[in-house]
């Protein structure tokens, strides 16, 4: 079988679960209105540069966060309300949620989240995470273990009972952008403040890390999270820039099949634009989708088959016979005979889990490096890669 044990399993839907919410996105088709529906356009922001999935405004005593999880209307799906903790709450209506600033304490239920507050130095603030199986932050790992930070989701649902006696500040989570709809009903009645994520649904890795401006909110460290997004930003287009310079633009294929279908990313989607940036040409690049692209084993081979690059294997393929336990014909491809196979896993916990999932989700910066070093490594010959391993 392909296969051969739950924790195979459970490995790849970790790895897989990112591009599986973006299906989900694609085909939601709700229209159930928890505010008043302000479209992107009306909605001004002088701070954001990338991400398209939230925005923000300043009124009179709060902060507003909107965001925008229907991408058929691109109207808001929830819009959050953020008031000085040393004034009253304001009355803005029925279908808004209000949280009270700065957090003190926080619930942060994805690694990517954890690693933002890292980056801004907030991580003190964090009381209860996921599954502490996916982190490679120490702090985080050392803070379970000691139970300073309660683990609060080891199954794919957090547990309801722990966090209404934990009663964090803020409950910091991912889903389509309703809380109403993405977060159990007993929860959001007990008056603990949920700010639900879509930075896995941006499209450009600068996008997604903008999102430490949406997090950074809910402490008043606008202006730290301005700073270090702005470092991350300039490192990642001086890279792009370098890159663009390069005339030989290798052809590359991603991910391997699972089970039945062979998810590759789509052509709007955030490793097709990083791969763009990285001087490379993805293979799937005019395919006009965000989410991932199911395709058969021989439609795959059929493309990709004299590809000169090979990445994004599971989390527990380290040589090429792991990757032949898969399946014995990825040796057919060229990428396999020539050995220009590589897996974002260099970087991992005792579980096996890639610290690409996590603080490399924030860093695309760091990201794109490792792809120059891998595709054109005479641009950067100092560079030691970071995150990704040569499978041998």
């Amino acid at each position: 079988m392909f296969l051969q044990s739950p924790y195979k399993v459970s490995c790849y839907w970790f790895l897989v679960s990112s591009f599986l919410l973006l299906v989900a996105s694609c085909s939601n088709n709700s229209r159930e209105a928890t505010t008043v529906t302000v479209p992107v356009s009306d909605v001004k922001s002088s701070s954001l540069k990338y991400a398209k999935r939230f925005n923000s405004s300043l009124g009179s005593g709060h902060k507003t966060l909107y965001l925008f999880g229907d991408r058929e209307s691109n109207d808001t799906t929830a819009t959050f309300i953020l008031y000085p903790k040393t004034q009253a709450k304001p009355n803005l209506g029925n279908n808004v949620f209000y949280v009270a600033t700065p957090v003190n304490n926080i619930a942060c239920m994805s690694s990517v989240y954890a690693a933002m507050l890292t980056k801004l130095n907030l991580q003190n603030k964090i009381v209860a995470v996921d599954n502490v199986d996916y982190y490679n932050n120490k702090f985080i790992i050392d803070g379970v273990a000691s139970q300073k930070i309660k683990e609060i989701g080891k199954s794919p649902q957090i547990s309801v009972e722990q966090t209404l006696v934990l009663k964090p500040e803020l409950l910091l989570m991912f889903g389509m952008g309703n809380p109403k709809k993405d977060v159990d009903e007993r929860i959001l009645n007990s008056g603990i403040p949920v700010a639900i994520t879509l930075d896995h649904l941006e499209e450009h890795p600068l996008a997604r890390a903008e999102w430490i401006k949406f997090i950074a909110a809910f402490f008043d460290k606008e202006k730290e999270a301005d700073s270090l997004f702005n470092i991350t930003e300039q490192n990642y287009l001086e890279l792009k820039k370098m890159a663009d310079t390069v005339k030989y633009k290798p052809k590359v294929l991603t991910e391997i099949k699972y089970a039945d279908a062979w998810h590759v990313p789509g052509g709007n989607s955030f490793m097709a634009h990083i791969l763009k940036d990285a001087g490379a040409d993805y293979i799937w690049k005019n395919e006009n989708k965000f989410g991932s692209i199911a395709l058969n084993f021989e439609e795959v081979y059929l493309k990709a088959k004299d590809a000169d690059f090979w990445l994004n294997f599971f989390i527990n393929v380290n040589s090429k016979k792991d990757l032949l336990s898969f399946d014995e014909r990825y040796n057919l491809f060229k990428p396999y005979k020539t050995g220009t196979l590589y897996n974002n896993t260099k970087r991992s916990n005792a579980k096996g889990y890639s610290d690409y999932y996590e603080t490399g989700m924030c860093n695309p910066d760091e990201l794109l490096k490792d792809f120059i070093k891998i595709f054109h490594s005479h641009l950067l010959p100092a560079h030691q890669l970071k995150y990704y391993k040569k499978i041998e």
